[in-house]
């Protein structure tokens, strides 16, 4: 779906390369070619509309452009391997009436993969990625840094360059949130969740999970005397928004009020292109202002 679940937020620090055609030349540059019969994996970009839509690689609504690519991964079960890889050095020692040394198993390892890899089923993944331009931002929708990492190096690749910096403040997030919970800030239209995470910085199993529970209650609060910090917490943006943040700045798990989805309801389902273009205005609006604003109260608590 084109509602994002994840933004993994980088700062653009290169106006150039918000120019949408020369994001465009390097998309088209690299577009999805399906694995050959020896590829673990291919990943290229594909339109956002369809896949066989071999025009369009951007929408554009108003400064914000959506890109979308394609992830294409050779899956082999480790019990085939396995048992390929077993039957060929049990022919081999034969063979040669003497056991294998480990270097003469690994490179029937690599025999096995060779042979396995034409049959291997294929899984396929999408990730969404939108430039904001008005705010010179990149979000990624996806679950780390490293599968944003290796969409990025895609598009940098074809750019020659790409300087952007993950999104960052100057003060660790656990001390911002842990102000925030521990004295009960208010900072309207935000708003603390019911779910959060709590770790003790000085031992890796100090942790203690909440979900369902008053963030603020009494029963949270006594971990604070015991040195935790909050990791993790739920906020709810009243516009129509939620997210758990992260320490470090991506935001999980978001999810938007179906008043904000059901908006283009009224778009008929044989329009998928006008209703996906609707959709990713509402969306991006929406996420940016929740973004914007929440970096504006972060920042104040410092």
């Amino acid at each position: 779906m084109l509602w994002f679940k994840n933004a993994i937020i980088y700062q653009l620090n290169n106006d150039s390369l918000l120019n949408k055609e020369i994001i465009e030349k390097a998309v088209k540059s690299h577009p999805f070619i399906p694995c050959g019969n020896l590829d673990n994996n291919k990943m290229g970009w594909v339109s956002p509309y369809h896949d066989n839509n071999q025009d369009d690689f951007i929408v554009d609504m108003q400064g914000h452009l959506l890109l979308r690519i394609k992830k294409e991964t050779k899956i082999l079960p480790s019990p085939v391997i396995k048992q390929a890889l077993l039957e060929k050095i049990d022919k081999q020692e034969q063979v040669l009436n003497r056991k294998l040394t480990k270097n003469e198993k690994a490179t029937l390892k690599d025999e096995v993969m060779i042979d396995l890899m034409p049959r291997a089923f294929s899984k396929y993944n999408y990730y969404w990625l939108w430039i904001d331009t008005n705010n010179k931002r990149i979000i990624v929708d996806c679950n780390s840094f490293k599968q944003a990492e290796d969409i990025l190096a895609i598009l940098r690749k074809e750019l020659g360059s790409l300087a952007l910096t993950p999104w960052s403040i100057d003060k660790p997030l656990e001390q911002i949130i842990t102000t925030w919970v521990k004295e009960k800030l208010n900072f309207p239209p935000f708003i603390l969740g019911n779910q959060a995470e709590l770790k003790d910085p000085l031992e890796d199993n100090g942790i203690v999970v909440f979900k369902n529970q008053e963030i603020t209650g009494e029963e949270i609060l006594v971990h604070f005397t015991s040195g935790k910090w909050v990791t993790k917490v739920q906020i709810i943006d009243e516009r129509g928004v939620s997210f758990i943040v992260n320490t470090d700045l991506t935001f999980k798990r978001i999810k938007f009020d179906a008043v904000i989805l059901d908006e283009n309801e009224d778009i008929s389902s044989d329009e998928s292109d006008k209703r996906l273009e609707a959709d990713f205005f509402i969306m991006a609006s929406t996420l940016a202002n929740t973004i914007n604003d929440f970096y504006i109260i972060i920042n104040q608590i410092i």
